[in-house]
């Protein structure tokens, strides 16, 4: 009788969610002890006020507020602890998982041991204080699932520094590198121009021509060259994205796709957690690559634009002429290279669900893919 809710849970969490077999079977067990564990323990507490002759005669309306108080405690359990369940379905978790698993399971047997000593009036107070010490117990995996979430928060936090710096150092590189190649037509065009010079002085029209197509022309070309964009980088006010979109561009040229950068305003950080902005930019631009990748055209553009009311962060990548189905892209682990491998669009979409003001647009083209993410301002 007792299994059958966590049994429950359970066959939801692997047959509807598809949550791997050791995840679901601790949310299971999980929720089922967050339910009956703190109605059992609200039932001993009010039930030791109010006497058993009270809970005997309004057990309907006993139960329905033992019901209220439970879901009351629960909700604000879950706000006051700031869960977030999708940390624990990832592979670093897995070993504290498993152990939480027997842990969860011990608790659940004790509480149902509980239940059986309660029919028993000479072991009733006994079984009173095997449901209290049950809570208590369950009460400690919170604090502990709170600590390893704040530690795994921290250390991830601390890698992305370390990136962002690493990131950094290759921009800077790069940003040299390209100045150094603006310095050297800086050098070069007082030659251009003394030839062109010559060449009009002695009435040679098809010497200027030749000079006008060949060297003026040509740098002109250069200049213009996509890479001039990775200027646009010092643009972006937040580092955790910046170094996001470096690691981008090196990702980029790895592949041989044109990518063009465009922030021709400085935008100040985006109102997102850290690990989210990150989570969700990562995804959206290795999908950009990867289609990119591809494609015939091997193209991609990025565009931050910061507008009074809005941030809104648009990758454009030309893709391979294949059908794509727009709500099928969204599902978990959807990919056009094989099932397992997801494009982590449904992630994105698990965490614009924690914002109000984030909205992410999809467009399928021809031969482009378009995602528009929008990002209102703090206090609008």
């Amino acid at each position: 009788m007792f299994f059958i809710q966590p049994l429950f849970f359970y066959l939801y969490f692997v047959k509807v969610k598809k949550v791997k077999k050791h995840s679901s079977l601790f949310l299971a067990l999980f929720l089922s002890l967050a339910v009956s564990g703190s109605e059992t323990f609200f039932s001993v507490i009010i039930s030791s006020v109010t006497g058993d002759e009270f809970v005997d005669r309004y057990w309907g309306l006993f139960y329905i507020f033992i019901n209220i108080i439970s879901l009351i405690f629960i909700l604000k359990t879950i706000d006051y602890f700031k869960f977030n369940f999708k940390y624990f379905k990832k592979v670093d978790f897995k070993d504290k998982i498993v152990q939480l698993n027997f842990y969860l399971l011990f608790i659940h047997l004790l509480l149902n041991v509980s239940h059986w000593l309660s029919n028993m009036k000479n072991l009733n107070s006994f079984s009173s204080m095997i449901a209290t010490i049950c809570f208590l117990m369950f009460m400690s995996i919170l604090f502990y699932l709170q600590s390893i979430r704040e530690k795994y928060e921290k250390e991830e936090q601390i890698k992305q520094k370390e990136q962002e710096q690493l990131q950094l150092q290759k921009y800077t590189d790069e940003i040299v590198n390209l100045y150094n190649e603006i310095r050297g037509f800086r050098h070069d065009y007082g030659g251009m121009l003394a030839s062109f010079q010559s060449a009009i002085h002695t009435g040679d029209i098809k010497e200027v021509e030749r000079i006008y197509q060949e060297v003026l022309v040509n740098a002109n070309l250069q200049l213009r060259s996509d890479k001039y964009t990775y200027f646009d980088l010092n643009n972006v006010g937040d580092s955790a994205l910046r170094s996001v979109m470096t690691q981008t561009l090196f990702k980029a040229r790895d592949y041989n796709i044109e990518l063009t950068f465009e922030v021709k305003d400085f935008v100040k950080p985006l109102p997102i957690k850290l690990l989210d902005l990150v989570r969700m930019t990562s995804v959206l631009l290795n999908n950009a690559i990867e289609g990119a990748a591809e494609s015939y055209q091997k193209t991609m553009n990025v565009s931050l634009v910061d507008l009074d009311t809005e941030t809104i962060l648009v990758i454009q990548n030309s893709r391979k002429k294949r059908p794509l189905d727009l709500e099928e892209i969204y599902q978990t682990d959807f990919s056009t290279k094989g099932v397992g491998r997801g494009l982590g669009l449904s992630n994105i979409k698990e965490i614009i669900n924690n914002y109000e003001g984030i909205i992410l647009d999809t467009k399928i083209e021809d031969e482009y893919f378009i995602q528009a993410m929008r990002v209102r301002k703090e206090g609008l």
